[in-house]
């Protein structure tokens, strides 16, 4: 009882403290509406207007709009006829209604107009008519999926949708915003579409096929070379459709049986093939059995001479794509490489360029030098990191929303950049964040954060806004590219951090693009963080774009290795070459020394050719240089 009066004081005296306060609406309305609604009078900021049933008890509410000091609110009507309220209420619970006006919600009325046929993947035009409130989208669906694809009615009528690629019998619908709910539908039946392939049937591995396609080209259509067998949807190389005809695909590294398929651009369903069988490309080399470290080695070889094709040297038993210091076929015949200074046991490798598969090697022996080494200890000033601009580029495409350990690649990916940028790069550091996969079916690549001082609580927020978008393709070339926009007005010192977990997808060519930042005198260290990469030949493309862009790979197999990753990705590498300017090593600024042989070196931090420092190893002695 005692509550009961107390509940009864409260609301008699908020009453009598809000008793000049009304509200006004229409009387009448379709559902799904925008409701304006007046407030006269004075209003806590925190009282809300919401809209239920006639007669709801006190204290009810649905969705609900805070006053804010406004006078004027907007209020979404509910998704069902009937008899309704919009009622004011105080800011605090039991939640007393400060004013009220009745109101009818009636049914909304829509249209739809589209043709009641069309081919598979094909664009066509949709005209509507309806209420057009925020947010009310058109869509197309089937039994199994309430939308497959959708545009919002804001964009206007008529809007273009392109046909599901499976045929069958489909829906247009128009949805209002408020529950999603459909007042409108239009049946529309889907046709099958057939394309044809004309290329050769046997081509030797690596070698450049044109492919001459007949087809609907439609948008995303492309021709891709896979496995015979393969499961419907896979895909390797590819070009797309309207890129022309014919178009040039290379074959694949490895002999075998293959397909050339004609895949629609949304399901990836093949609409065409043609039978393909790849031949062994073979190679040789010829070398010396011995070399002693850090001289020179000559070698001669025979190969197919394809874009990228090189001659490496590595430790013996190192992984398929690995290499140390290498040169391209193209350069011509006899080649020389610098042999390693650390004795052992290498294997000389004829690499290709598209998949660092070995073609053919060569055991050789590095034998000690006749001289003592000596070492080089490296260091850099404490502040250097504060005058490193750094931007961030993150894959937040289909693929991040796979789980590990629990959790969605994504979200650690998140967690661990909130780590970084709280805890590790100091504040006011010039930073910059993109993200590609944003939209769905999309090649789109977003500044998210211009370079600017790093704010910490204003990178946490939009980190946290971060999200993956199933079917968003991975533009990893077209990101790249504008890093030189977004560092334009950064120092000299220039850190890019990709951090992905997966391949090109948007027929862009990351190489070529980073080259091009070489050739304009844009100094950058661009680190890549293979992130759950299990493909050992996109790992060593990963290695590649990274050397060729002066920074390092790092491989993340988790949450912690990424941590990890990232945290050496913000460290600095060095790199030695001789006097002549040959490739000799590099090294992480880890406080290790370095052994080298005696002898004249230039020494520079990766990616700053301006740091540049020759030094003068001797025999037993440690050589110290800060950068």
């Amino acid at each position: 009882m005692l509550r009961i009066c107390i509940l009864l004081f409260v609301s008699l005296f908020t009453l009598s403290a809000y008793a000049q306060v009304s509200i006004k609406a229409v009387n009448r309305a379709e559902i799904g509406a925008e409701l304006i609604v007046t407030i006269s009078g004075p209003v806590d900021d925190k009282s809300f207007v919401t809209i239920v049933k006639s007669g709801a008890e006190q204290g009810s509410y649905n969705s609900y709009v805070y006053v804010r000091g406004k006078t004027q609110l907007t209020l979404l009507a509910p998704s069902v006829e009937g008899n309704y309220e919009i009622r004011l209420l105080a800011p605090n619970s039991p939640y007393v209604t400060l004013a009220k006006t009745p109101i009818v919600l009636v049914q909304a009325k829509a249209s739809i107009e589209a043709p009641s046929s069309v081919a598979a993947g094909a664009n066509f035009e949709l005209r509507w008519s309806g209420p057009n409130n925020t947010r009310d989208y058109l869509a197309i669906g089937n039994t199994e999926q309430d939308y497959i694809s959708y545009q919002y009615t804001n964009k206007g009528s008529p809007l273009s949708f392109i046909a599901p690629d499976k045929p069958g019998q489909y829906e247009l619908r128009y949805f209002l915003a408020s529950g999603d709910t459909v007042i409108a539908r239009k049946p529309i039946n889907v046709t099958s579409v057939s394309a044809t392939i004309n290329a050769p049937q046997t081509v030797e591995a690596g070698k450049a096929i044109a492919i001459t396609w007949q087809g609907p080209n439609n948008k995303g259509d492309f021709i891709s070379i896979v496995k015979k067998g393969a499961p419907e949807g896979t895909y390797n190389s590819y070009a797309y459709t309207q890129k022309g005809n014919p178009l040039t695909l290379n074959a694949s590294d490895f002999p075998g049986e293959y397909e050339i398929r004609y895949m629609s651009g949304q399901a990836y369903a093949t609409l065409g093939a043609q039978a393909l069988l790849v031949s062994a490309a073979s190679a040789t080399i010829n070398a010396p059995d011995h070399a002693k470290a850090g001289s020179d080695i000559t070698v001669n070889w025979t190969g197919p001479n394809n874009n990228g094709d090189y001659i490496t040297i590595v430790p013996a038993n190192s992984e398929e794509g690995a290499w140390v210091n290498y040169t391209y076929t193209r350069t011509g015949q006899p080649l020389r490489l610098k042999a390693p200074q650390t004795p052992g046991n290498y294997e000389l490798r004829y690499s290709t360029g598209a998949s660092y598969a070995t073609l053919a090697r060569k055991n050789i022996r590095i034998e000690p030098s006749k001289d003592k080494p000596g070492k080089l200890l490296a260091s850099v000033k404490k502040s250097a990191l504060e005058t490193t601009s750094i931007a961030i580029i993150l894959d937040a495409s289909g693929s991040m929303l796979q789980k590990m350990d629990g959790q969605r690649r994504i979200d650690v990916a998140k967690n661990t950049l909130l780590n970084l940028t709280q805890n590790y790069i100091p504040e006011k550091t010039p930073f910059a964040l993109r993200i590609f996969g944003k939209e769905v079916d999309s090649c789109q690549s977003d500044l998210e954060i211009p370079l600017q001082p790093l704010n910490r609580v204003n990178v946490a927020s939009k980190i946290k806004t971060i999200n993956a978008k199933n079917n968003a393709k991975t533009p990893i070339a077209a990101s790249i590219k504008a890093i030189r926009e977004d560092l334009a007005n950064a120092g000299k010192e220039k850190l890019v951090i990709l951090i992905t977990d997966g391949e090109e997808t948007c027929e862009g060519d990351p190489a070529a693009e980073i080259d091009k930042l070489r050739s304009a005198g844009i100094h950058i260290r661009l680190n890549i963080i293979g992130f759950a990469i299990d493909d050992t030949q996109l790992a060593a493309r990963f290695a590649h774009w990274s050397k060729t862009g002066n920074g390092v790979y790092l491989s993340a197999k988790n949450s912690s290795e990424l941590g990890k990753a990232l945290n050496d990705a913000l460290q600095y590498t060095y790199e030695i070459r001789s006097a002549k300017g040959e490739f000799i090593g590099e090294a992480p600024l880890d406080n290790k020394t370095y052994s080298l042989l005696p002898g004249e070196y230039k020494v520079r931090l990766k990616g700053l050719p301006e740091t540049e420092k020759t030094l003068v190893i001797k025999a037993d002695e440690t050589t110290n240089i800060e950068f």
